[in-house]
């Protein structure tokens, strides 16, 4: 059976025949943006007990070839990973708008965030613990005609992987203009359209 995620088949004939098949993974990868169109991924990374949080964001153009990439971390505690998930998409509008990127398309692991930056009308976010940043990013996405779509966590992973640096890093904001070393695999593994598995919630808790 092949499982068709982002356009792309994944033979998962090779599971076991005692699972299930509502226990079966379904295969995530990295999707390539439209010709002519930029990709930028973004992520943020919190650590709930301390507070600690972190963002990153990779552009890409159609053929999967870095463009930039930026990470930072929060100079405030964070309350909830959604706090990280929108100054990451701050980042990556920021980004966009600063080298007069056309044609971008932003993704997110984050529904929560999409929802809200998305929602036709705009739903009033004047009481959200977030609502300066929701108002910029919404200000930067009608200046800039972008669009915030939403992917799996295991299609995120080279923002995931920036995010994380952030986190780590003492800076507010890092520009990258070439990739750090330690994510080089994770971009030829998006380039080569390799698949993760995602398996059902009730699965997962198992393994």
């Amino acid at each position: 059976m092949a499982v068709y995620v982002h356009n792309f088949p994944v033979n998962v004939d090779g599971a076991r025949s005692i699972v299930g098949q509502s226990d079966a993974p379904v295969y995530v990868s990295w999707a390539f943006p439209p010709s002519g169109c930029i990709k930028i991924n973004t992520d943020g990374s919190f650590m709930p007990k301390s507070g600690l949080a972190g963002f990153g964001g990779v552009a890409r153009d159609d053929q999967g070839r870095w463009l930039g990439g930026f990470y930072g971390r929060l100079g405030v505690v964070a309350t909830s990973s959604l706090t990280a998930e929108l100054w990451a998409i701050r980042g990556g509008l920021t980004l966009a708008k600063k080298y007069d990127m056309k044609k971008v398309i932003i993704e997110t692991d984050s529904s929560d965030a999409v929802t809200l930056l998305m929602s036709v009308g705009g739903r009033s976010v004047d009481r959200h613990p977030d609502c300066a940043v929701i108002e910029e990013c919404r200000c930067l996405l009608s200046e800039l005609g972008i669009s915030v779509i939403h992917t799996l966590r295991q299609g995120n992973n080279c923002a995931d992987h920036l995010a994380k640096m952030g986190r780590k890093n003492r800076e507010e904001l890092m520009e990258l203009h070439r990739p750090p070393h330690s994510m080089h695999q994770l971009l030829l593994a998006d380039m080569a359209h390799v698949a993760y598995p995602r398996y059902p919630k009730h699965v997962r808790t198992l393994i």
